[in-house]
């Protein structure tokens, strides 16, 4: 008889998403901006080795205009890169506690069924807000931490979550709002926040020695598609955990 995986028991928090094949379409996407991104600095330097053994000027003009383009090209692709992997981590936490939520047998007030305790539970189990003594704000990362731990699926994620989620979804705001080039204080702040983050998680183009496009680099790609797969995991033991019988229960009876 097959046993389930971690991965298996996760896909009991969602409901009819196809997490596997969204990851797939994610992957194939990332490896084609990869190759493209190769491709170009390969013609790049191609170009400048024929600029410098010929010594001709039209060619140093032409390869200055392609790496000031390329520029642009490379934030095309860290747009694009975290305008998918923002919105999956957004929904994977979501549908996670979501999933919690409805599994769970958390009520308040004494008919369960009644619109306020449906409402007030699905708002508790909303990762998209942060609850502090004297007020409710949006703010997804502390609102994921807070669920995680009142949860108890902290121990099973991660022990670098945070600083990526913070690292993340701090530059899908930038981009978001701010587009490619950003303004000059918003570049600013954003270098002392990559201060606070591992090195390497994020490159940039200069103008005058200062920051002037940031992108996300391949090895932060890498670490926050190996996230994805770790908090799977993660939830696929926290189903094992607290509803693996339930589950099972409700197997043998259908």
């Amino acid at each position: 008889m097959l046993q389930l995986t971690n991965r298996d028991y996760a896909h009991f928090y969602f409901e009819d998403f196809d997490l596997d094949a969204q990851l797939i379409a994610i992957r194939g996407a990332l490896a084609a901006a990869r190759s493209a991104a190769s491709q170009e600095t390969d013609e790049i330097e191609a170009l400048a080795k024929r600029a410098n053994d010929i010594g001709s000027d039209h060619l140093v003009g032409m390869w200055t205009d392609e790496v000031h383009a390329s520029v642009y090209h490379d934030a095309a692709r860290s747009a694009a890169a975290v305008g998918m992997l923002a919105p999956f981590i957004e929904n994977l936490f979501v549908g996670i506690f979501r999933g919690i939520g409805k599994m769970s047998d958390d009520v308040l007030g004494h008919d369960s069924a009644s619109e306020r305790s449906v409402r007030a539970v699905a708002g508790f189990w909303d990762p998209h807000f942060a609850y502090a003594k004297r007020e409710i704000r949006d703010d997804l990362v502390t609102g994921i931490l807070q669920l995680s731990a009142v949860s108890k699926l902290e121990p099973h994620l991660p022990a670098d979550l945070k600083p990526v989620l913070e690292a993340l979804f701090g530059y899908r705001n930038k981009v978001l709002h701010n587009g490619f080039e950003w303004p000059i204080d918003e570049r600013e702040s954003f270098a002392n926040r990559v201060k606070t983050w591992p090195a390497g998680w994020f490159e940039s183009a200069t103008s005058n020695g200062r920051p002037w496009v940031w992108y996300l680099s391949d090895p932060f790609i890498e670490r926050v598609v190996e996230l994805i797969d770790e908090v799977l995991d993660a939830a696929g033991q926290h189903v094992r955990l607290h509803f693996a019988p339930e589950i099972g229960s409700k197997e043998n009876d259908a």
